[in-house]
């Protein structure tokens, strides 16, 4: 267990069910058909349960590397001849191969009493052919004692090391059985399928042969039913020690499959599906996206948007997009495009409310939202106005509390243009002031987000483009933006999940102020049942945030990409990555290609798109 315990890879045994045996079995039999039986279906048809996985014929042809397996071509091959050592890439290399293989291992122990008894007679038959040999040598003039056959100094050499190995190291002697499992829909991809086995065998001197006079025997060795039927024939049978078989169970790579789970790609290692729900198979399905510029982060973030949608099409998506880069693939999905820019007539009420029934007992006692408004507005003003002092934002919190209670009866919600003309009639020093020196945004032209909401967010499929915004209100124009959809997450929790999009997620990062502004809402979103994922290029501005630096090493799901030198290092620090990980999202990791983690397994991963297809045309950031 060490070697694994020492690669953090928890090991896990878990007995399979009657059915799960049974879809396996299809599986293997009736490849490529879909297995549905219950209990239930076998007990009314009155047939046993292997009228359900075997298909129609069966076919074991004579002295033929193949047998058929309904219209299936399909063939078994069996490890005879081992190497001196071998260590687990040989399975690691057939995963490698692309191939759909299923790899059998079998070991039967030997009593180690009967055991020590076969090797003494080995011993003992050995040395009488090769004093026989030296007697024979003498006659002829000979009598150098080593000047005996290559084999007959082999064998006495395995026999040597197999018993220091069985009394120093405390080794077992078992009898086992490497196999291989394929099948095809062609006889000539099958035979291609099987030299690339036997080609993967001889680059680690192990030999490939299909059991062509024991096909029948070797599928029963391969199916779930736990026993070798080839030990019928003992030269498909080898001898092993402890360390020959553990050196054959395929742990030196993990796997991301989950079998509800979307598809992010293939695992670098294994060439395997990568396949994730993270609704299902993380605590915290919330998530974060990596990359420097050209890295492929905006492809692969289209990518997962592009199958959560097709797969879960009654999920709310919502996408904070600051450059226009996710339009295409937004009308493509059918979204709802709404652009937040000046001149335009789609408008966001500011100081609309949360609906504070829908909150738990917790944040409905522990929360001020009125508070939170006025922190809200005093930051926007803050970061627009040359000059703002603890007078302007004194008033800003009066002001704000005053227009609630004004409304607090009414049917409809205040606007921030009410909140100015609140803000008018105080006589405070400095209110005359601040009321000229916010006009603009609230009365004037900047006034989008001082009218009542007037655009659909009921929508399931929602992209708030900002590009064209001026940049003094770009950064906080996300933040009413971000406020507005946590409304929509309380209001959809329990019946669909919303999933939200935040591209540029550096800008939320600035100060420590808006640091702990965005990850309370980041938490709150997650806490009523939201997904959200944070994309980024500059990573730097997150690690330099005690919040930022939290928020990745809380998230379950992370997609790293390309990294710059500095950022791959502290990334390294959080997540524990080894430098054999680190590799995989270096300065020079090719575009599409890096480390997926999740619930804290790490993987590599390389997800290509076709660049002649339309797929790839929609998901292009530089098209």
């Amino acid at each position: 267990m060490n070697r694994f315990e020492s690669n953090q890879v928890n090991l896990s045994v878990t007995p399979m069910s009657g059915l799960e045996r049974l879809s396996l079995f299809s599986y293997f039999l009736r490849h490529g058909q879909y297995f549905g039986t219950t209990y239930q279906d076998i007990l009314i048809s009155g047939l046993t349960s292997k009228a359900f996985v075997v298909p129609p014929k069966m076919i074991f042809p004579k002295n033929k590397a193949y047998f058929r397996l309904g219209d299936n071509y399909a063939s078994v091959l069996i490890v005879q001849q081992y190497p001196k050592y071998l260590e687990d890439k040989l399975i690691k290399e057939l995963c490698a191969s692309g191939k759909e293989l299923a790899i059998s291992i079998h070991a039967q122990p030997y009593d180690m009493i009967e055991a020590k008894k076969m090797i003494q007679n080995r011993k003992t038959i050995n040395n009488m052919a090769v004093q026989k040999q030296q007697k024979a040598n003498a006659k002829s003039g000979i009598f150098d004692e080593d000047a005996v056959s290559g084999e007959l100094l082999e064998i006495r050499e395995a026999v040597k090391g197999l018993t220091d190995e069985i009394k120093n190291n405390g080794q077992k002697l078992f009898k086992g059985l490497f196999s291989v499992f394929t099948v095809a829909k062609t006889k000539e991809e099958l035979f291609e399928t099987i030299q690339e086995i036997k080609n993967v065998g001889a680059t680690w001197q192990v030999e490939f042969n299909t059991a062509d006079y024991y096909k029948e025997e070797a599928l029963n060795t391969i199916l779930p039913i736990g026993k070798p039927y080839l030990d019928v024939e003992m030269s498909y049978m080898r001898d092993m020690t402890t360390t020959n078989i553990a050196t054959q169970i395929p742990f030196s790579n993990i796997e991301l499959q989950s079998p509800t789970g979307q598809f992010y790609g293939r695992n670098q290692l294994t060439k395997n599906m990568i396949t994730i729900d993270r609704k299902k198979d993380l605590i915290t399905p919330s998530g974060l996206f990596f990359g420097t510029s050209g890295s492929g982060k905006g492809m692969a973030t289209k990518w997962e948007m592009f199958s959560a949608r097709l797969k879960y099409p009654q999920d709310r998506f919502f996408v904070v997009d600051p450059e226009s880069e996710y339009l295409p693939i937004g009308k493509e999905l059918g979204a709802e495009i709404l652009d937040i820019s000046t001149g335009t007539s789609n408008h966001l009420n500011i100081l609309g409310m949360v609906d504070k029934s829908l909150l738990d007992e917790e944040d409905r006692e522990g929360i001020d939202l009125v508070k939170e408004k006025a922190n809200l507005l005093s930051t926007m003003f803050e970061s627009l106005l040359k000059s703002y002092s603890d007078t302007d934002a004194g008033l800003v919190d009066r002001v704000t509390r005053l227009t609630y209670e004004r409304f607090e009866n009414s049917e409809t919600e205040p606007t921030l243009a009410d909140w100015h003309d609140i803000l008018t009639k105080q006589s405070d020093i400095g209110a005359a002031e601040l009321a000229t020196k916010v006009e603009t945004y609230c009365v004037g032209s900047q006034d989008i987000f001082a009218h009542q909401t007037n655009v659909d967010l009921t929508s399931n499929f929602i992209v708030f483009n900002t590009k064209k915004l001026d940049n003094r209100l770009k950064k906080f124009a996300m933040k009413v933006i971000l406020d507005q959809l946590w409304k929509q997450v309380v209001i959809s929790q329990g019946k669909v999940t919303t999933r939200l999009y935040f591209d540029e997620l550096q800008v939320y990062f600035s100060t420590e102020e808006e640091a702990e502004w965005f990850s309370n809402l980041w938490s709150r979103i997650r806490k009523y049942g939201g997904i959200p994922t944070g994309i980024t290029q500059n990573p730097e501005t997150l690690l330099l945030s005690e919040y930022g630096r939290k928020m990745i090493s809380n998230s379950e799901f992370l997609l790293l990409l390309r990294q710059k030198p500095s950022d791959l290092q502290q990334l390294a620090k959080i997540l524990e990555l080894t430098p054999g990980l680190m590799k995989y999202i270096n300065d020079r990791t090719p575009q599409g290609t890096g480390l997926i983690s999740a619930g804290g397994v790490v993987v590599p991963f390389e997800n290509p798109i076709p660049k002649d297809t339309q797929l790839f045309e929609i998901m292009n950031t530089d098209a």
